[in-house]
C-alpha cells in the first residue's frame, strides 16, 4: 500500500515539473511577443495577446497551488517571513487582472494611499489575494463593482474583497474552506474549493483567519485577517 502511494506521490510531482517547462515558456515566448510587437498592431489585438499571456499566468499560478497542496498533505507548509507594503502587494495583483476585468465588464477600486508594512511570507500572501480576485471576477456580476480594501485594526491587517455576486447559503458559507467540499450553491465550480481551502490553510499558518460573508442583496466580502 504505502509503495503504490510512493508511485502516486512521484507521479504527481513528475506531472508538475512536466506541466511547468511549456507553461514557462510559452509565458516567456507570449512576453518577448508583446515587447516588441506592441507598437505595431491595434488595441484590440493587443488586448488579447495580453489576455493570452494572462490566461498562461492562471495556469502557472495553478500549476503552483497544485504543489501547495501536495506539501500541505505530505509537509508543513515553510513560511518565509519578510517585511513588505500590503498596499503595494495588492496594487500589483489588481494590475495584473486589468485586462480580464475589462473582457468581463467589471470594474475595482482600491482607495488605500498609505503603506501597510506587514511581516509575512509575501509570496504566500499575494498567492490569497490572487487567489481571492480571481473568486470575485469568476462570480461578480457584469457591469458591477469590485471594491478592495485594506486596513490596519488592532495589531493586525485585514484586507477585504466586497462584489455582487449570488447569495452563499449558511451552510455552503461555513464548509467553503473545507478541502475536497462541494456544495449545490454558485460557488462550486471547478477550482474554488482548491483554492480557498489553499488560501485559508495559508492564513492559518499565519495564525489568522479567513473572512466570508454573504447577504441576500446578493453582495459577498471576502478576505483574511493576519497579524501585523
Amino acid at each position: 500500500m504505502l509503495k503504490n502511494q510512493a508511485k502516486k506521490d512521484e507521479c504527481f510531482i513528475k506531472i508538475i515539473h512536466d506541466l511547468k517547462t511549456p507553461i514557462n515558456a510559452q509565458i516567456r515566448a507570449m512576453e518577448s511577443l508583446l515587447d516588441t510587437i506592441e507598437p505595431k498592431i491595434a488595441q484590440d489585438e493587443l488586448d488579447l495577446l495580453s489576455l493570452t499571456l494572462n490566461s498562461c499566468k492562471y495556469m502557472q499560478k495553478l500549476v503552483d497551488m497544485l504543489n501547495i497542496f501536495y506539501k500541505l498533505d505530505h509537509e508543513n507548509l515553510k513560511l518565509n517571513y519578510e517585511k513588505f507594503d500590503l498596499v503595494k502587494l495588492i496594487k500589483n495583483s489588481i494590475d495584473e487582472i486589468k485586462i480580464l476585468l475589462k473582457y468581463q465588464e467589471l470594474d475595482i477600486s482600491f482607495d488605500q494611499k498609505s503603506e501597510i508594512i506587514i511581516n509575512a511570507d509575501k509570496l504566500q500572501i499575494k498567492r490569497v489575494i490572487d487567489n481571492l480576485l480571481s473568486n470575485s471576477l469568476n462570480y461578480a456580476f457584469k457591469n458591477t463593482l469590485i471594491k478592495v480594501n485594506c486596513k490596519i485594526k488592532q495589531g493586525s491587517a485585514i484586507f477585504t474583497l466586497e462584489n455582487k455576486s449570488p447569495y452563499i447559503e449558511a451552510k455552503a458559507l461555513k464548509e467553503i474552506f473545507q478541502k475536497y467540499k462541494t456544495q449545490n450553491s454558485p460557488y462550486n465550480r471547478n477550482g474554488v474549493g482548491l483554492g480557498l481551502y489553499l488560501s485559508s490553510e495559508i492564513i492559518k499558518s499565519h495564525q489568522g483567519q479567513m473572512i466570508a460573508k454573504s447577504f441576500e442583496n446578493n453582495s459577498n466580502t471576502f478576505g483574511f485577517i493576519i497579524p501585523v
